[in-house]
């Protein structure tokens, strides 16, 4: 009992707080909102204030609809998971097909550099060149140079697919946990008709990069790591780990995700005293860094490396997550090329580079001591900028990968530069802020009902919080923790349907 009491209180640590930051992003989202302007050439994240009547009114009108439509005989005769796939893939499907988006920026600069491969060119890993300087984008590469070799140089429209088979593999997967986590088969036709509207995620299919793979593959994790608090099997354990490997490969973020399910196995052999399954958590941490270990390893024989580049300190990334943005500070934290600087200025020197950065972000938390209005404005726009963008930078993405397509149709200028965009804007906005809602109302009615199961999954969302408030800042980035969100939201709107019909029942 004591034990049971002790892990209960350590994920109070991050329930409790879970609970504030999405509480703040209720208000924070109904009156103010995060956009960003046409033609950038950096992404440029700007605050306007947003409408609360009318976000009050259009949620209102979503959960009224939803209301209709549970209490309706149609959604005990219709499998909702299965429409709701079939409906994802037409959207993600629609969307590839109309835009025809092509890679810019990094993806533009990992595509060139999968085909340098191909031709047995790897210059990239020499000396200041990106892969020296960014060796974890080395699965990236490796994933373009294989869709390469097998279907064609620059075969955009297969990566695409790609993104769209892991969008419904972690709609899947969500709707699955939802069952997993509240096992209420209303919740989860819930989930599945709430999950319909999360265009940021479909919007990405367009994406060639690994954000959205990468994602696939950790949300299955989470769906084993689950499997396991409920069963006591290892054989979840192993399977997450492998998961986590090949989801780290392509997008490296991932490795958040590594740091909850280590935590939740140890909360789980101290609550059960099966100290023995510890060693399941230094396991998972080995096993899950194979692969892009593997890959690394690879290429290195391949090019004729005696090591593989180090890269730049990973402080470099912390010391500009600190720093002060331009026009006006609108871009706290975010990307500002500090990184690659600092370490080409130093050399390539990985000490001296890294006694740089430590200067640097001295000079950051010493100014946040000494004004300490600063310090809450610089960090609520550093959260305001990530956490209250409904599009998620999904639009300006679309934007900038469209630029350089040849004969885009009138439909996708509408969508893209015109009317269309303030529609999908508008949409996405409502969502945001509908989702939030609900999900603050399930830390309302979650309170006293605590499972190990429900708290871990919420670790990996305030994990990806935390995470980004002292690394770059990229609305870009929460997306996924965004989507993580989804059962719990269908939780808490359910709640809000079952409060209108007892009101409903108590009138008639």
């Amino acid at each position: 009992m004591k034990e049971q009491r002790f892990v209960r209180i350590l994920t109070y640590f991050y329930l409790a707080p879970f609970a504030l930051m999405a509480g703040f992003n209720i208000f924070n989202s109904l009156f103010r909102t995060t956009y960003f302007e046409l033609y950038q050439v950096m992404e440029t994240a700007k605050y306007k204030w947003d409408n609360p009547v009318f976000l009050l009114l259009a949620a209102a009108g979503i959960v009224f609809l939803f209301y209709g439509i549970m209490k309706s005989r149609w959604v005990d005769k219709t499998n909702v998971r299965k429409l709701m796939l079939v409906y994802s893939a037409a959207v993600c499907l629609f969307i590839v097909l109309l835009f025809r988006c092509v890679v810019t920026c990094d993806s533009g600069l990992i595509s060139d550099i999968a085909v340098a491969f191909l031709e047995g060119n790897y210059e990239a890993f020499s000396r200041g060149q990106y892969l020296y300087m960014y060796p974890f984008q080395i699965g990236m590469a490796a994933m373009l140079e294989f869709i390469y070799r097998v279907f064609g140089i620059e075969n955009f429209i297969v990566f695409e697919l790609i993104n769209i088979a892991s969008i419904l593999l972690i709609l899947d997967r969500l709707n699955r946990i939802t069952g997993k986590l509240f096992e209420d088969e209303r919740i989860c036709r819930t989930e599945a008709l709430l999950s319909m509207g999360m265009f940021p995620l479909f919007l990405f299919s367009t994406f060639v990069y690994g954000d959205i793979i990468g994602w696939a593959f950790g949300i299955c994790a989470i769906d084993f790591i689950i499997r396991y608090l409920k069963t006591g099997r290892w054989q979840e354990l192993l399977k997450t780990s492998l998961l986590l490997s090949v989801g780290i490969i392509v997008k490296s973020n991932i490795n958040i995700l590594v740091v909850a399910a280590v935590i939740a196995v140890i909360l789980r052999s101290i609550g059960e005293k099966k100290y023995k399954m510890l060693m399941w958590a230094a396991a998972i941490i080995l096993i899950s860094q194979t692969g892009i270990w593997a890959v690394s390893e690879v290429y290195a024989m391949r090019a004729g490396l005696e090591e593989y580049p180090q890269g730049i300190p990973k402080i470099a990334w912390i010391a500009m997550s600190m720093q002060q943005g331009d026009e006006g500070g609108y871009a706290c934290g975010w990307y500002n090329s500090y990184n690659w600087n600092v370490y080409h200025e130093n050399n390539y020197d990985q000490e001296l580079a890294t006694q740089a950065c430590v200067e640097n972000l001295k000079q950051s938390l010493n100014k946040f001591m000494h004004e300490q209005r600063y310090a809450l404005d610089y960090f609520y726009k550093k959260f305001t900028s990530q956490w209250n963008a409904p599009t998620f930078q999904a639009m300006i993405t679309n934007e900038w990968n469209s630029r350089h397509a040849e004969n885009l149709s009138p439909l996708a200028d509408f969508f893209i530069y015109g009317t269309g965009r303030n529609i999908l804007y508008g949409i996405m906005n409502v969502y945001h802020f509908l989702l939030f809602l609900c999900t603050g109302v399930f830390c309302w009615f979650s309170r006293k009902s605590w499972s190990l199961e429900k708290a871990y999954f919420i670790l990996n969302i305030f994990g990806g919080f935390l995470f980004h408030m002292i690394w770059e800042a990229q609305s870009r980035y929460i997306l996924g923790y965004f989507v993580l969100m989804l059962p719990l939201a269908a939780f808490g709107l359910e709640q809000i349907l079952n409060l209108i019909d007892s009101l409903w029942r108590k009138r008639t």
